[in-house]
């Protein structure tokens, strides 16, 4: 094959000037792709009504508008105009905004924030008690695009959720108030995720070493081809379009038969076994035992995620499935709200673990937040901390204005913190694309405490805070950012500050072009196309209920509080919790791992189980039994796995990190610790013991490696 003329050609390839043109050709592509996302996915989302395309860690949008870039676009302008061709570092930049637009179309955001602000005063207008509360909250007017009030006329609003009457215009300027005080939110709420996914990147990825499976896929798609090649590795595999072939054939048939079901063949995914589990106790198993299917995207990430958390995440399932059972058979009545409050009490303890291992990470944050910076990598954390801090500073003081308590609004900026470190860390360690930190639909812990010490305002926005973190949680900005950051592997610390602020303007630019596409989307439907939901996001427009009933109770003089004793249940998830990592970093071969009760019982784990189970079992049947040990310098095995992540779930499942593929080093985190502990094993004898639980072993560190460790370190 012939050398591609972008690489015969050096005017201008290697130049500054060749530089800046390529990163201007990035910066509009990505542009001009944010712009398609934040058009095409409010219309099938909320208008069509087809399954969304930004609610995951790896969006479908992006994924096809990245593979469209990686095959089709860079590859032409490789031909035909190589002074515009991307290589790595620019389809990074391109890549990482695609990756950042799709948090604001879905559940990230939109699909909730207007449609809730104009279903407020629908409320209000409506119930006369409510109208009470928000007279006595008294909160700023320009937060709604309607007055409110008992029988207020609400013009804004109605046309919103019912459709705009023929001949009227869509009222822009009402919604002007709205988008600056809720703007002015959410630009802290950005620095402050965005600043913590700066913070947290260089300590999990170079010093406690997690695999990011998800980030090695995509680094994988963007990876520059070799001379005489017009597509990376990963694409020129065999093996890869053969997965990739498989999988769509498999989805194919099921679709095709759903149209001609005796003439097409189809190969069943999915099983019901109900009719064998009518008899007590086995009657009381939930449904997601009886019933499930495979998704392959979990059984491809299953794979590439350590074996103790592969384990940890259906086993929790099961053995919560089990505690169903006694609880209903044996000791009624049973709460299935205790789950929720043990996946609390584990919240909190693995945050405190977390900060913990990074703790000199932090330490060190802190002290360049007083101390001069020497180095761009001292510059790069100092920054980072700086927008972190100035987001907590910024939404505390937005939430202490709309008249919440200042001790209830640093917990609020606390706890969304605790939750947005917890859902990055979670994809970091296991690649799921579809999962969200579940608290249900508020902050249970308020009512905790005696109705003294809240008021209206603070119980109020204790549900706003659980939809702009818990609930958005499903499209994290901060886990977003880090894997948006973290794609250019060589980027100079100066460049990734540049890029992370960059990402901010993005968000504050999407916020107003999708907003408004939002808006003309409702305005002008009143329910889907398939007349399924009315109005369009109705799910998006209940957020605020529980809020609404919590003040009703506070008026009657009363909160509705669990029978049972939550503050223990909470206790339990904490001992639990700090038990199960105490023993990960303590024993090589402890098989469980806190994630698993974090995740169990939620609606992505309850579905993913299964798959999880299957990938995890074949991992470790090949790697005990098989011999299969994780290649580390083959190219050709190295496109090989990671097209099988790609492929092995609808396309578009992950891989791990080819430094750390399969496992994932849960060291001290910081050199002090290190050296305080003599008795810490040879590298060797980690890797038998990583071979012994049936887990990849850490390749040997290259040079370039040891120095990105350092110098992040």
């Amino acid at each position: 094959m012939k050398e591609p003329a972008a690489d015969r050609s050096t005017g201008g390839t290697h130049s500054r000037g060749g530089h800046r043109l390529r990163l201007l050709t990035a910066v509009a592509i990505g542009l001009v792709g944010s712009i398609l996302i934040w058009v095409a996915a409010p219309y099938n989302n909320f208008v069509i009504g087809s399954s969304y395309i930004t609610d995951s860690y790896l969006p479908i949008a992006s994924l096809f508008l990245g593979l469209f870039l990686v095959l089709l676009i860079n590859p032409l302008l490789r031909r035909f105009a190589p002074r515009f061709s991307l290589r790595s570092p620019q389809l990074a930049v391109a890549f990482g905004m695609l990756l950042m637009a799709s948090v604001l179309p879905g559940q990230g955001l939109l699909r909730m924030l207007p449609y809730t602000l104009a279903r407020i005063p629908a409320d209000v207008r409506d119930n006369r008690r409510l109208a009470e509360m928000y007279e006595k909250m008294d909160l700023p007017p320009s937060l709604f695009p309607d007055k409110i009030g008992f029988a207020q006329e609400t013009p804004v609003s109605t046309s919103f959720l019912t459709e705009l009457p023929p001949g009227q215009s869509i009222p822009w300027s009402a919604w002007l108030p709205p988008l600056v005080s809720w703007g002015t939110f959410l630009l802290f709420y950005w620095l402050m995720l965005i600043g913590l996914a700066m913070i947290v990147l260089p300590q999990w990825r170079h010093n406690e070493r997690l695999p990011f499976p998800l980030l090695g896929l995509e680094q994988s798609m963007i990876e520059t081809p070799e001379a005489g090649h017009w597509f990376s590795r990963m694409f020129r595999y065999k093996s890869f379009w053969i997965a990739a072939g498989a999988v769509l054939l498999l989805h194919v048939l099921a679709g095709w038969k759903q149209y001609n079901p005796d003439g097409v063949p189809a190969i069943p995914l999915n099983w019901d076994l109900s009719r064998l589990f009518t008899e007590e106790p086995l009657v009381y198993l939930p449904g997601y035992i009886k019933r499930n299917r495979i998704y392959f995207i979990f059984v491809g990430m299953a794979f590439f995620m350590p074996s103790r958390i592969g384990f940890s995440i259906w086993f929790f399932v099961v053995a919560y499935a089990a505690y169903i059972v006694i609880g209903r058979a044996y000791f009624p009545p049973f709460y299935y709200d205790t789950i929720g409050d043990h996946r609390m009490g584990g919240m909190l303890a693995l945050t405190v673990a977390v900060v913990w291992l990074g703790r000199s990470q932090w330490a060190r944050v802190l002290r360049l937040l007083v101390r001069r910076a020497h180095g761009p990598e001292d510059e790069r954390d100092q920054r980072a901390g700086w927008m972190f801090f100035a987001g907590c500073a910024g939404m505390f003081f937005w939430m202490v204005w709309i008249g919440v308590q200042p001790g209830w609004a640093l917990f609020f900026v606390a706890f969304g913190f605790m939750v947005s470190l917890l859902i990055t860390r979670i994809v970091a360690e296991t690649g799921m694309p579809f999962i969200r930190i579940d608290c249900g639909y508020r902050i249970s812990l308020v009512k905790l405490v005696p109705m003294s010490w809240l008021n209206p305002v603070s119980l109020y926005f204790s549900t706003a805070i659980a939809m702009f973190f818990p609930t958005a949680s499903r499209v994290s900005a901060c886990t977003m950012a880090a894997h948006a950051v973290g794609l250019d592997r060589d980027a100079s610390p100066k460049r990734q500050v540049r890029f992370a602020l960059g990402l901010v303007a993005l968000l504050l630019a999407g916020l107003v072009i999708c907003g408004a596409v939002n808006l003309a989307a409702s305005y002008h439907h009143s329910m889907t196309l398939d007349g399924r939901e009315q109005p369009i996001s109705s799910w998006g427009t209940n957020r605020m209920a529980n809020a609404h009933r919590d003040l009703i109770q506070w008026q009657s003089g009363r909160l509705s509080r669990p029978v049972y004793n939550q503050k223990g249940h909470i206790l339990f998830g904490i001992g639990l919790a700090s038990a199960l990592e105490w023993a990960c970093l303590a024993m090589p071969r402890w098989p469980l791992h806190p994630i698993g009760l974090i995740m169990v019982n939620t609606f992505y784990a309850n579905e993913a189980w299964v798959s999880v189970f299957f990938g995890w079992l074949v991992k470790v049947l090949l790697l005990r039994y098989g011999g299969a040990p994780v290649p580390t310098s083959s190219p050709r095995h190295h496109g090989v796995d990671h097209g099988r992540g790609l492929c092995g779930g609808l396309l578009g499942a992950g891989s791990g990190d080819p430094r750390a593929d399969g496992t994932s080093v849960r060291s001290r985190s910081n050199s002090t610790v290190l050296k305080r502990n003599p008795r810490r094993r040879p590298r060797t004898e980690a890797r038998r013991s990583c071979r012994d639980r049936g887990e990849a072993s850490l390749p040997e560190p290259t040079k370039r490696d040891d120095a990105l460790a350092l110098s992040d370190s």
